[in-house]
């Protein structure tokens, strides 16, 4: 009930929404309780009047438990709620003033197999869902409605799809894949099968009308082309951007609609990792294979992970996308669709939901993922663990997307941010084996921005108590060690 925290400021938000209820339960109620359960779930405050724009009043309720028993009475009406998600103790009166009760109801996330809930409508004379984006109750868009049936069909990426066979998928992805689950796998009986077989075993194959064997959806993303993929799903985009220079718009990128590469989402994958890897070399090591199993670089690791995580868990309808964006600050992952879970129960770990399943079990035959639900609380321990701070994972609605922020600096004492990674290591020690820096030198070495290379440099040396100093060189300071 966090709205009783600043009675002085109240504001609806994503998950808060007030009604005055003076005559009894109002008939809009209904329509957010089918919002908040097919969204993030949120809370219902009765008692609170709207006095004036975006102003509101906590005025109370005459009688909380008839209310209440009202709302019971009426979420168990099969004629007007057609899915009851809540729980025996999510309805409560509280004083929050004196002689001011409210009464707050919380309506929890539905199951995704529970997705849509619909109420009754009696000017539209049908069940209909409503979404909640921001402070308001909208109908459920065609997109919503099919982004909730696709999340309660059971193995929705394992169906096969007409007019789409092996021959959509490139070959140099799939001989790179059964390499890397050779190495991971060696004594697995489909290592010296036919293509054909082992597709079908991992789920990128299953037979199809006439029992012919057609490409899978999970089949068509992870080892399909570009154009493949998007006769199938029109807004498909796989994105990788690094802009750590502050010069450039990117330094570097691979996008699926580039034509220069398959655009699927193993090449992509095992691609951008490799970027990954080779942006934070230092100050850690990592394995050959970039896989993240067994990786000894946790940052690698981690961010393998999230990417993974992106992947697996997107929904390939509509807008269709995973977008990674390294920064000088930060890395961003981001992908179309919803959480399946409360975001909080995903990071304690040990629930595994993925929407796409089938995708999910082809990175856990290759070592990039461990299907035990522990992902997200593996990127928190590590990132806290090595940088001091915490990731954000917050949910959007306009369009709907799941978005990571992994922060490569963290909150010093005195307000000043502290770099970390590539940019944070001991630079006396560099400066004293290479006698003499530039900034550029620092930068190269470390694969960060001349600006971030500048800030280090001239923080040590400010720090140092005059053992560093810095002389002229042309335009630029070489910095050494007395």
């Amino acid at each position: 009930m966090a709205f009783a925290d600043d009675l002085e400021n109240l504001h609806e938000s994503q998950k808060l929404e007030f009604k005055e209820a003076s005559k009894g339960l109002p008939f809009d109620l209904w329509e957010t309780y089918s919002a908040f359960a097919n969204t993030e779930g949120g809370e219902i405050v009765l008692g609170v009047k709207e006095d004036g724009p975006r102003k509101f009043e906590i005025v109370g309720v005459q009688n909380p438990a008839v209310l209440m028993e009202d709302f019971w009475k009426t979420v168990r009406n099969a004629q007007r709620v057609e899915r009851d998600v809540m729980l025996s103790d999510d309805v409560q009166a509280l004083e929050v003033l004196p002689s001011k009760t409210v009464v707050v109801i919380s309506v929890p996330r539905a199951e995704r197999t529970d997705k849509p809930v619909r109420v009754y409508d009696k000017r539209q004379k049908a069940f209909v869902a409503y979404v909640r984006r921001g402070e308001d109750d909208f109908l459920a868009s065609d997109d919503d409605l099919r982004l909730m049936t696709y999340d309660n069909t059971s193995g929705a990426d394992r169906r096969p799809l007409d007019g789409f066979t092996i021959a959509s998928f490139c070959a140099d992805t799939v001989t790179r894949y059964r390499n890397l689950f050779a190495a991971y796998k060696p004594g697995s009986p489909w290592v010296n099968e036919s293509d054909e077989d082992f597709l079908f075993h991992i789920g990128a194959l299953a037979r199809g009308r006439g029992d012919t064997l057609q490409a899978t959806q999970a089949g068509l993303l992870a080892f399909g082309y570009d154009y493949e993929i998007a006769n199938y799903s029109p807004h498909f985009i796989v994105d990788y951007r690094q802009e750590t220079s502050g010069k450039l718009r990117w330094d570097d990128r691979v996008v699926s609609s580039s034509a220069d590469w398959s655009g699927n989402l193993i090449d992509f994958y095992l691609t951008v990792s490799d970027r990954i890897k080779r942006y934070f070399k230092m100050p850690f090591a990592t394995d050959a294979s970039g896989m993240t199993h067994g990786s000894e670089n946790p940052v690698t690791e981690a961010v393998n992970e999230a990417i993974v995580n992106a992947l697996v868990h997107a929904y390939y309808g509509a807008d269709a996308e995973v977008r990674v964006v390294l920064s000088e600050n930060e890395v961003v992952v981001s992908n179309s669709g919803s959480f399946l879970i409360d975001h909080d129960v995903a990071v304690a770990g040990g629930i595994s939901a993925a929407r796409n399943p089938t995708l999910m079990n082809m990175f856990y035959l290759i070592g990039a993922s461990d299907r035990a639900g522990s992902g997200l609380y593996s990127i928190w321990s590590i990132w806290q663990r090595v940088w001091g701070a915490l990731p954000t994972l917050e949910e959007l609605h306009s369009p709907v997307k799941v978005r990571m922020i992994l922060p490569l600096v963290s909150p010093k004492g005195n307000g000043e941010l502290e770099i970390h990674g590539a940019a944070g290591q001991d630079l006396s020690k560099v400066i004293a084996l290479a006698k003499s820096v530039t900034a550029a030198d620092v930068a190269k070495e470390f694969a960060v921005s001349e600006r971030t290379a500048q800030k280090r440099l001239k923080r040590l040396m400010d720090q140092s108590g005059g053992r560093v100093t810095r002389v002229r060189d042309g335009r630029v300071w070489r910095y050494s060690i007395k």
